[in-house]
C-alpha cells in the first residue's frame, strides 16, 4: 500500500513538472502563430532544448522567408505534439507544414513531414490516410536516391500495412526496406528494421502458441533471425533498452519453438531493464511473454503472476488489445488455480474480443459504405459523361497543341542554353589550363638564375593579348580558384566571391557579364559541372552523395537533376560511359 502511495505521489509530481514544461512550449508556439518571426521561432526551438526535446539547438539563422520559417517551426511543433501522444494537434501542424516544403522545394522536410503524417495517422488508426503519406514519402525517398531514406520509408509502409492486418503487404514492404539498409552501413536503421522485420513475421504467424505446420516454423524462424539481428546491433550500440526490447522478441519466437530454457533466460534478462527505462508498453509486453511461457510449461502461478503485472499496466493505458491477450492467459492459468477469478477474466477476455471485432466490422462497414457511395456517383456522372464528351476532346485537343508548342519553344531554349554552357565549360578548362601553364612560367622563372639568353619574352606567349583581355582572364581564373576552394564548404555563392575579390556584387556582376557575357551563377555551376566530371572519372569508388557534397550541393538528388539537366544523363550513367 506504501508503495503504492509513494508512486502515485512520484508520477503526480512528474506529471506536475512534465505540464508547466509543456505549458511553455505550448506557449512559446502560440506566440509564433500568431506572429511568425526569426525571435519566436527561436524561443519555441529554446523551449524544446530545455525540455530535453532536442538533441542540440535549433537555428533559424539563414531563414529568409516567412514559408520557410513556418514550415520549420509547424514541422517540429508536429513532431513535438507527435511525441506527447497528442495526435490532433500533431496533425494539425503536419497539415500546415507540408504544403509550405511543397512551395519552397525543400525535398528533404517534405519527405519528413509526410512520413510523419503517415505515423500520426497509424496512432490515430486512419490507416488508409497514413498509407497515402507513407507513399508520399517513400515516392520523394526513392527520387533522392538515398538508401537510407528509401529503407526508412518502405519500414513505416511495412507498420502500417500490419496495423491494418496486411502481412503480406507488409512483408513485401519490409523486404524492400532490408534490401535498401543493408546498401547502408546505418547500424541504427538496420535495428529498427530488423526489429520491424520480427514483428512483420510474427503477425504472419498469428496468436497461435504452438507450431502446426512445417510453414509455421518457417515463420517464427524468421521472427527469431531478424529479432536477433536487431538484438545484436543495439548490443554493439550500447543502447541496453532498445537491445532488452528486441529480447522480449527474441523470447516469444523461442518459447513457440519451445526453447524454453532460453526464453525465460531472455526475458528474466530484459525486463529490469525495461522498467528501468520507462517504457511501461514494452514492460506489458514482456510480462505477457513471460506469461505464456509459463502457461505452455505448466507453472500455472507463476504465469498469473506474470500476466497481473501485465494488466495493471494495460488496464492503466486503456490498451484492449494487448489486455485482451492478458485476459485470455489468466483465464487459462487460473482454471486450477482460482476457477470463479479465471471466470471474471474469461468473460472480460470475451467482452474485449468483441468490443474488437466490433471495431474492425465498423471499419469494415464503413469502407463498404463510402465503396457503395463512390459507385452510385459514378453511375450518376456515366450520364452526365456523353454530354460533355465533345466538349472535353475539343479543349484536349487545343491543350495538346498548345503544350507542343511550348514544348517545341522550350526544347529550342534549352538546346541554345546547353550550347552556351558548353561553351562556358570549355572556357572553364581552357581558363585552368593557362592558369596551369602561367604557373609553370613561374617556377621557370625562379629556376633560371644564370641563362642570360631565356629571357621573360621566351617564356610567356600572352603578350598578343590587350590589357582588358589579361585583366579579364586573371580574374576569371581568381573566380575558378575561389569557387573551387569553397565548394566542399559551400562559400562559393555570388556574394561570397564578389566580397573575397573586393568587389561589390553589382560590381562583380557586370564585370563577370562583360568578360563570359553571362551571368555569375551560370559560369560558377559551370565550374560544379567541370568539377563534377572531374571527379566521377578519377574516383569510380566514390559515392554520388559524396561527390554531390565535394561540388557544393546539399544533396544527391538535386546534383543528379542539376547534372542531367546539362549533360542529359545521370552522373552514374556518365560514370559508367
Amino acid at each position: 500500500m506504501h508503495c503504492c502511495l509513494r508512486l502515485l505521489v512520484s508520477a503526480i509530481i512528474v506529471l506536475q513538472c512534465s505540464l508547466a514544461g509543456t505549458a511553455s512550449v505550448v506557449q512559446s508556439l502560440s506566440d509564433f502563430d500568431k506572429v511568425p518571426s526569426s525571435t519566436n521561432a527561436a524561443k519555441f526551438f529554446e523551449q524544446l532544448l530545455s525540455e530535453g526535446f532536442l538533441d542540440e539547438p535549433l537555428t533559424v539563422a539563414g531563414v529568409d522567408s516567412r514559408d520557410s520559417l513556418c514550415a520549420t517551426v509547424w514541422y517540429w511543433a508536429s513532431e513535438y505534439y507527435y511525441d506527447s501522444q497528442d495526435f490532433r494537434a500533431a496533425e494539425r501542424y503536419g497539415l500546415q507544414s507540408l504544403p509550405l516544403c511543397k512551395e519552397i522545394g525543400d525535398k528533404t522536410m517534405e519527405a519528413d513531414c509526410a512520413s510523419l503524417l503517415g505515423l500520426i495517422y497509424v496512432r490515430l488508426g486512419e490507416f488508409d490516410k497514413a498509407a497515402v503519406y507513407a507513399k508520399q514519402c517513400n515516392r520523394l525517398d526513392i527520387e533522392s536516391g538515398d538508401d537510407n531514406n528509401i529503407a526508412s520509408s518502405y519500414n513505416t509502409l511495412a507498420g502500417i500495412y500490419m496495423s491494418m492486418r496486411q502481412p503480406d503487404e507488409a512483408e513485401r514492404y519490409i523486404l524492400k526496406a532490408i534490401e535498401h539498409v543493408e546498401r547502408t552501413d546505418n547500424l541504427p536503421r538496420k535495428a529498427v528494421i530488423y526489429g520491424m522485420a520480427s514483428e512483420v513475421y510474427q503477425h504472419k504467424f498469428g496468436d497461435s502458441e504452438r507450431l502446426r505446420n512445417n510453414s509455421d516454423r518457417q515463420l517464427v524462424e524468421k521472427t527469431l533471425d531478424y529479432a536477433t539481428r536487431a538484438w545484436e546491433i543495439e548490443k554493439q550500440l550500447g543502447r541496453q533498452d532498445k537491445a532488452a526490447i528486441r529480447q522480449t522478441q527474441r523470447a516469444a519466437a523461442l518459447t513457440v519453438l519451445e526453447r524454453y530454457d532460453e526464453s525465460e533466460k531472455a526475458l528474466l534478462e530484459a525486463i529490469p531493464v525495461i522498467e528501468a527505462s520507462g517504457n511501461y508498453h514494452s514492460l506489458g509486453i514482456a510480462y505477457n511473454h513471460l506469461g505464456d511461457l509459463y502457461y505452455v510449461t505448466g507453472r500455472n502461478q507463476e504465469g498469473a503472476d506474470a500476466y497481473y503485472k501485465a494488466l495493471d499496466i494495460f488496464v492503466k493505458m486503456h490498451d484492449i488489445y494487448n489486455e485482451s491477450h492478458t485476459r485470455k492467459g489468466l483465464r487459462e492459468t487460473l482454471r486450477s488455480i482460482n476457477p470463479e477469478e479465471a471466470l471474471i477474466h474469461g468473460d472480460r477476455f470475451e467482452h474485449l474480443r468483441d468490443s474488437i471485432y466490433d471495431k474492425e466490422t465498423n471499419r469494415n462497414l464503413s469502407h463498404y459504405a463510402a465503396q457503395y457511395d463512390n459507385d452510385l456517383l459514378q453511375q450518376i456522372n456515366d450520364r452526365q459523361r456523353i454530354r460533355y464528351i465533345c466538349l472535353i476532346v475539343l479543349v484536349i485537343a487545343l491543350f495538346c497543341l498548345m503544350s507542343l508548342a511550348t514544348w517545341l519553344i522550350y526544347k529550342r531554349q534549352q538546346k541554345k542554353q546547353l550550347l552556351h554552357f558548353n561553351e562556358l565549360l570549355v572556357e572553364v578548362e581552357k581558363l585552368r589550363s593557362q592558369s596551369r601553364a602561367r604557373k609553370n612560367v613561374e617556377e621557370a622563372k625562379k629556376s633560371i638564375t644564370d641563362e642570360p639568353s631565356a629571357s621573360s619574352s621566351d617564356l610567356t606567349s600572352e603578350t598578343d593579348e590587350t590589357d582588358a583581355d589579361a585583366d579579364n582572364r586573371l580574374m576569371l581564373a581568381r573566380v575558378i580558384e575561389l569557387v573551387s576552394n569553397g565548394l566542399p564548404r559551400g562559400e562559393f555563392n555570388i556574394e561570397h566571391i564578389a566580397e573575397a575579390m573586393n568587389m561589390s556584387v553589382s560590381t562583380f556582376r557586370r564585370r563577370m557579364l562583360a568578360a563570359t557575357g553571362d551571368s555569375p551563377k551560370n559560369f560558377i555551376l559551370a565550374i560544379q559541372m567541370e568539377r563534377a566530371t572531374e571527379l566521377l572519372t578519377k574516383n569510380a569508388e566514390m559515392q554520388i552523395a559524396d561527390i554531390a557534397m565535394q561540388c557544393g550541393f546539399s544533396d544527391a538528388g538535386s546534383f543528379t537533376r542539376t547534372f542531367r539537366r546539362f549533360y542529359g544523363i545521370t552522373p552514374s550513367q556518365y560514370r559508367e560511359k
